[in-house]
């Protein structure tokens, strides 16, 4: 396997582990770099499907190559090929036809040994063209030699699979199209003037061809040709970009990235950083999953401009988004994960970093982990420690004396040989004092509370909070408007009792066994957003999440208005609430940052109203039960 192909391989691992619940999860036939599958057809009691594969998946192709395009029809239901197919195949790229051919195919399997010729026009076949209505004779030990202009070039190629009603292995009524789309990965190198001087930037894409490149005021943005709509964003598992730029060039050599597509931020996850493949450049990809890719497409509208593109930029930021996420390398078998504060590195100030090691096939934190910890300027070795941990999770105290790039390196991880590493960006401080932190104030991506009880925001607790929050509440508009209003009130006092609680171990246990009870009312709003999705899920959700909460954390509340108020204005006042988030939801969005928290406080009230009262009439019916024994007896 080449570098290139372990490479995407190792990101889509991290994708996978990083996408902690099956949201995230791609459908099994979808676009693919290289091959795709397209969903099954029953057909006389068969899951009868196509896949297609072209080799190699990247360009530019090396000397050694021999390039070949495999179609075969297969049995979902056991994987067996079905022989004796009729195809039409018809392949494009960029709405051009590269082929359209018949072929009749004995073992069910067409096979052609590619010569890509950029300069043909039309295709040629065993040396000859050949009239698209004539059938060729082809099977897997067969194969046909196909000159045209297929891995010519990379990009997105669309391959329409029709399988003809004249086929003898199986009985069709009409012919069955099946549509595949392929990416062949390709690198685009463009010159770009520096304040260094004039030097190149690379863009490697694993979907289709980039467009629009441009270098200015320290932002790189490009574009590729996207399809929007919902049904085709179904079918492509993962959105994979890849941006290089040389180490010493110094206005992007950064700790944290920003990220955005068609101008709306991406992720955290969606930005990795990678200082180990290479000496010279620093490579950032860019990687949506299939699940970020959906909630892109519900806020992008049919009339928007760019509908039909996907626009990237990236930009240095001063504060990260933590955690950073590090495979490591040379055979990918560690992830390390680290984030670190205050989050602007300077010297004379002491940086706490937070690590910890996970298998990347599971993301389970690795037990009895240990690491050699090293930090190198200009060739040096500055620090060094070797570190392990019962636990899998790491934090270590350093205070670094001089300005300029520093290199993290977590090495020999497990004794192993596998190594992580990430070039970290130092500033002058102002002072050089060591023994004094200055006080940053919260990003608004941090669970602070929960951060303090469990002693990071790596522990999984908290990254599922995180998860929760990011991937159902904040992927809608209404969501989002709720989250607006809510971290205004929780960013209001949160910071205060967070730095309380780091110095009360009997507060960090009391919110600890507070908060585990909050797990599982999100993992069942989870499944509420499961059977929805989009808009809808994310007010069942939030629906089931407010109930539960009110019922669990608010009933001492209730029980002092569950005499006052009826059932009957329960119902109202949540129902009113209700209509008025669904009329501002589709006529006044201004108003949603209030009227979705009127609505959560309206769900969570009622809900520890009934609850207390429900609570109130079993300690009723129990006592008058107790007293009616009590008088049998007397």
């Amino acid at each position: 396997m080449n570098i290139v192909q372990k490479r995407y391989l190792a990101s889509l691992v991290l994708l996978l582990l990083l996408a902690s619940s099956s949201s995230f999860m791609a459908s099994t036939y979808g676009h693919g770099l290289g091959q795709d599958q397209a969903p099954p057809v029953t057909i006389q009691g068969k899951q009868v499907t196509v896949e297609g594969v072209i080799d190699p998946s990247f360009l530019p192709l090396s000397n050694s190559s021999k390039p070949t395009f495999v179609i075969r029809a297969h049995d979902e239901n056991n994987n067996i090929t079905i022989a004796g197919i009729d195809y039409r195949i018809v392949v494009e790229l960029r709405n051009e036809t590269l082929l359209d051919q018949r072929f009749r195919s004995s073992d069910g399997v067409v096979k052609a040994n590619l010569i890509p010729d950029g300069d043909i026009e039309g295709w040629e076949i065993n040396g000859q063209a050949m009239p698209r209505e004539q059938q060729i004779e082809v099977s897997q030990s067969n194969p046909v030699e196909l000159r045209s202009k297929i891995l010519s070039a990379g990009g997105l190629y669309h391959l329409a699979i029709t399988i003809q009603k004249s086929s003898t292995g199986i009985s069709l009524q009409a012919d069955q199209k099946f549509d595949l789309y392929i990416s062949v990965g390709d690198l685009y190198t463009f010159d770009i003037d520096a304040p260094q001087g004039a030097n190149q930037m690379v863009v490697k894409t694993y979907y289709d061809e980039i467009t629009n490149f441009d270098y200015s005021n320290k932002t790189i943005s490009f574009e590729t040709p996207f399809t929007w709509d919902s049904a085709y964003v179904a079918q492509v598992p993962v959105l994979h970009m890849e941006v290089q730029f040389p180490k010493t060039l110094e206005e992007l050599q950064t700790n944290s990235y920003l990220g955005t597509l068609n101008g709306r931020e991406l992720e955290a996850q969606a930005v990795v950083i990678d200082d180990y493949t290479s000496e010279q450049n620093r490579i950032v990809h860019f990687i949506v999953s299939n699940a970020m890719l959906s909630r892109f497409a519900e806020m992008i509208n049919d009339d928007d401009d760019d509908n039909n593109t996907a626009v990237f930029t990236l930009q240095p930021t001063e504060k990260p988004k933590f955690p950073l996420d590090i495979l490591s390398l040379p055979n990918e078998k560690f992830l390390f994960q680290l984030s670190w504060g205050p989050d602007i590195i300077e010297t004379g100030v002491p940086t706490t970093f937070v690590m910890n090691i996970q298998d990347p096939a599971t993301g389970d934190l690795i037990r009895g982990s240990s690491f050699d910890l090293v930090f190198i300027q200009d060739g040096n070795e500055i620090q060094s420690d070797h570190l392990s941990s019962e636990f899998g999770t790491y934090s270590y105290e350093y205070t670094f004396p001089r300005a300029g790039k520093v290199t993290l390196a977590a090495n020999n991880i497990n004794s192993q040989g596998e190594s992580a590493k990430i070039d970290l960006a130092v500033l002058q401080g102002s002072g050089g004092n060591t023994t004094t932190s200055t006080q940053t104030q919260p990003t608004q991506s941090q669970c602070l509370i929960a951060t303090a009880a469990f002693g990071s925001e790596l522990t999984p607790q908290v990254k599922y909070l995180r998860h929760f929050r990011d991937e159902y509440i904040l992927s809608t508009a209404s969501g989002l408007a709720f989250m607006n209003t809510f971290n205004s009130v929780y960013y209001s006092f949160s910071p205060q009792v967070a730095e309380y609680e780091r110095g009360q171990p009997w507060l960090q246990g009391v919110v600890k066994v507070t908060l585990y009870p909050l797990f599982g009312m999100l993992m069942t709003a989870e499944k509420g957003y499961a059977v929805l999705g989009g808009e809808a899920g994310s007010i069942l959700a939030g629906t089931i999440a407010s109930s539960l909460i009110g019922a669990t954390y608010l009933w001492p509340v209730g029980f002092a208005a569950s005499r006052r108020v009826r059932s009957r204005l329960l119902l109202i006042i949540v129902g009113a609430a209700a209509g008025v988030m669904a009329a501002t939801l589709v006529a006044l969005p201004a108003m949603l940052p209030y009227t979705t928290a009127m609505f959560a406080l309206a769900v969570a009230g009622a809900s520890a109203i009934a609850s207390a009262k429900t609570m109130r009439y079993f300690f009723s019916r129990s006592r008058a039960l107790i007293d009616s024994l009590y008088f049998q007896k007397v």
